[in-house]
C-alpha cells in the first residue's frame, strides 16, 4: 500500500471559519492536494507525492485534515522512543498524522495548528492513549466533505463525525483558547 493519491478535501465552513481564526491566512496544509488546497489556500501545502509526514512544518499556523486511510509502519515516521515494537502493524493514517502533530507541537516546529478528525477511534480513545488533552469542538452536523478531484463535488452521504482538535500556542493561552472556544462554538460544542 502506498499513500493514496485522493482522499476527501475539508469542509468549505470549516475552512472559513479557521482562516477566520488565523487572522486571514493559513500558513501551512501538510496532508494535501491542488484540488484540496483550492478551498483550503495555505500559503505552503504538501501532497501526497512529498509526503508531508516527513517534511518541515516549521510555521506561524497549520490546518491539517489527515487521510482516511491504514498505513503500513514502513510508511510511518520513525518512532522516536528508545524501545519501539519490532512487529510491523497498520495503523490509522489519522492516527499517525495526529500523534506526528503533537510531535512536532512540541518541538515548536509552529506555533498553532487547527486538525480536523473524522475517526471517532482516534478522536476518543487515541487521544486518551497518548494523553492529547487540547481544547476540542465536536462538529455539530456531519462534516460536508468533498470530492478530491476538480470539480469537488460534495460527497452525498457522509457517516463520520467530525472532530476539530485545537494545538494552541504557549504564550497567551488562555486568551487564544478562549478565541478557539468563540470562533468553533458556531460549527459545535467546544470543550476546553
Amino acid at each position: 500500500m502506498v499513500l493514496a493519491s485522493k482522499d476527501f478535501v475539508s469542509p468549505v465552513d470549516l475552512i472559513a471559519t479557521t482562516t477566520a481564526f488565523f487572522d486571514g491566512e493559513i500558513d501551512l496544509d501538510p496532508a494535501s492536494s491542488e484540488h484540496a488546497n483550492s478551498v483550503v489556500q495555505a500559503k505552503r501545502y504538501f501532497t501526497w507525492r512529498n509526503n508531508g509526514l516527513l517534511q518541515d512544518w516549521t510555521c506561524r499556523n497549520l490546518y491539517l485534515f489527515p487521510p482516511r486511510e491504514l498505513l503500513l509502519k514502513s510508511e510511518q515516521p520513525k518512532p522516536t522512543a528508545l524501545f519501539t515494537k519490532t512487529m510491523q502493524y497498520k495503523k490509522s493514517a489519522q492516527r499517525v498524522w495526529l500523534e506526528l502533530c503533537y510531535q512536532k507541537w512540541l518541538k515548536k516546529e509552529f506555533s498553532q495548528a487547527i486538525t480536523l478528525i473524522t475517526s471517532t477511534e482516534v478522536a476518543l480513545l487515541v487521544t486518551q492513549k497518548i494523553g492529547l488533552d487540547f481544547p476540542m469542538c465536536v462538529l455539530k452536523k456531519k462534516p460536508k466533505l468533498l470530492n478530491d478531484d476538480e470539480k469537488l463535488k460534495p460527497l452525498r452521504s457522509t457517516k463520520v463525525l467530525g472532530f476539530v482538535f485545537y494545538f494552541p500556542p504557549p504564550d497567551n493561552l488562555e486568551e487564544s483558547i478562549q478565541k478557539f472556544s468563540t470562533f468553533y462554538s458556531t460549527l459545535g460544542r467546544v470543550y476546553c
